[in-house]
């Protein structure tokens, strides 16, 4: 008898976790107002809107970036250190700097811990220079001239560009193939999630 409420309540949750998602606001997604366009119509595309000094985007990032690590090969990922303003710029270029110098696997955490646990903003240069020093196998000077490149200033425009284009409101936010914006959940929900509507954006396109 045991073994028999014990099959049913793994069928119960196995069932549950595969319902159907529901689009709404206060459901699993909803769809932007203007989508936008994706930047490989073959493969399905997933952004998320983050920002180093959000304690939510701190709290998704491990289930986030593992996720990352194993996608399926016909999904694009890409991240955007949102930009509300001029405050928020200096995030942002330091994030398409380590971008630019591929130091996101070695930095992104460190970073998350710095500003959300250490309170050092590290879009100001005042501070981020002297914390890229303490961080191993980092070129500091190397990462300054970068960070203050006119590269960067191409890809800071870009991130403005893309959080006014997709009418990011909040983050973390994730947006799935140019159209639909997962509606904020719990991190292992909101993998669940995602991996689900990777599977309706995929039928979408057969």
């Amino acid at each position: 008898m045991k073994k028999f409420l014990i099959a049913m309540l793994l069928l119960v949750s196995g069932l549950a976790s595969a319902a159907a998602l529901v689009e709404g606001e206060n459901a699993d997604y909803t769809r932007l107002a203007a989508p936008q366009p994706v930047a490989n119509p073959k493969h399905v595309e997933v952004i998320e809107f983050f920002s180093y000094s959000c304690i939510h985007c701190y709290k998704l990032d491990p289930y986030i970036m593992s996720w990352a690590k194993s996608k399926p090969a016909d999904v694009d990922f890409k991240r955007v250190q949102i930009v509300w303003g001029q405050p928020m710029e200096g995030l942002a270029r330091f994030f398409a700097t380590m971008n630019e110098l591929k130091l996101v696997g070695k930095l992104n955490h460190a970073a998350f811990v710095a500003v959300m646990d250490q309170h050092i903003n590290l879009g100001n240069p005042a501070e981020l220079a002297p914390w890229l020093r303490t961080q191993k196998g980092v070129d500091a000077n190397h990462f300054m001239n970068t960070f203050n490149s006119f590269g960067i200033n191409t890809q800071l425009a870009n991130a403005k560009q893309l959080t006014q284009a997709y009418a990011i409101q909040g983050t973390p936010s994730i947006v799935v193939n140019g159209k639909y914006e997962m509606v904020p959940a719990d991190p292992q929900i909101m993998i669940r999630r995602l991996n689900q509507m990777i599977d309706m954006a995929r039928k979408e396109k057969k």
